[in-house]
């Protein structure tokens, strides 16, 4: 992940979410900002997200297949609405495809000792996502696609803020724009209802966290085994290591998106991200950081 946003007074969550590319067209928000915009003015943010998924998984009853990759590129747009509300939008822009990082992949996971599971047993750089049941083929995309995704609209209320701790409640709406055959989109409008907070634990440490209720419209991506709702959340802490130079790790968590028996097809997930971000005199923000799955195959 890679993100580029003017700068704050201290870092704030690394912009990024489970991207497994049956997870990514619904409604769970990315990190929202716990302090909002003061009145008057906005912000704005560009996030990359380039992510490579790698899953085999079958039974007596099921095959399921995962080997894509996707980019993310996302543009947010912040404005305070008064004193105390804000308004937001995302404009994403999403690409599916067999990519181009297995080599790094495997390479980056022999580094570090890391398991491979499926991967040295699948062609490089192919897309193919493909579940069968009882013999039958229920979903498959082996043909890639680019193009505009969902877009999110949101409300947000500045429910505390002092110097040392704020607390921002935010209303989302996922607009149903992007394309549902492609992975884009997930033909549904989706709503989530989230709080994020942050606070000071001393003049180097920030603790940060978001909490996630999202309602899920009917989609078209496997619908009759959609969940309706689902929960997410985020716990994390950055560490100003030197001046300008900030060091985060978070932890992210989501509830399954579909009622089946699959890890890499359900939805749940645990997520462990860590980068670093670095403010310039200018007034921009650069964060860097790579994400990991502790449950494994899920995001």
């Amino acid at each position: 992940m890679v993100a580029l946003l003017p700068a704050g007074a201290f870092s704030e969550p690394l912009l990024t979410r489970n991207q497994n590319p049956l997870t990514l067209p619904y409604g769970l928000p990315k990190p929202l900002p716990a302090r909002l915009p003061s009145a008057g003015s906005g912000r704005f943010t560009v996030d990359v997200n380039w992510s490579n998924s790698a899953v085999l998984e079958s039974s007596d009853d099921y095959d399921f297949t995962m080997d894509a990759e996707s980019l993310e590129a996302r543009l947010r747009l912040e404005h305070a609405v008064g004193s105390q509300w804000a308004a937001m939008i995302e404009l994403p822009w999403r690409n599916l495809s067999g990519g181009s990082l297995d080599g790094f992949i495997e390479n980056w996971h022999d580094l570090f000792g890391l398991p491979q599971g499926p991967r040295r047993k699948m062609p490089q750089d192919r897309l193919l996502i493909d579940y069968q049941q009882d013999g039958e083929t229920l979903l498959q995309v082996d043909d890639g696609g680019s193009g505009i995704a969902d877009i999110p609209i949101g409300v947000g209320y500045q429910a505390y803020a002092s110097d040392v701790a704020a607390l921002g409640a935010w209303v989302t709406v996922k607009l149903p724009v992007g394309d549902s055959d492609n992975l884009l989109g997930s033909g549904a409008t989706d709503v989530a209802l989230s709080v994020a907070g942050e606070t000071r634990l001393a003049e180097k440490w920030l603790l940060f966290g978001q909490v996630d209720a999202i309602w899920l419209g009917d989609g078209d991506i496997l619908s009759q085994y959609q969940d309706s709702f689902a929960w997410a959340g985020l716990a994390g802490v950055s560490w100003n290591a030197w001046r300008t130079l900030d060091l985060t790790v978070q932890f992210q968590a989501n509830s399954q998106i579909f009622d089946l028996p699959v890890n890499g097809l359900s939805g749940d997930a645990v997520i462990l991200s860590y980068g670093g971000s670095y403010r310039t005199t200018g007034g921009w923000r650069f964060d860097l950081g790579m994400s990991e799955d502790i449950e494994v195959e899920a995001s």
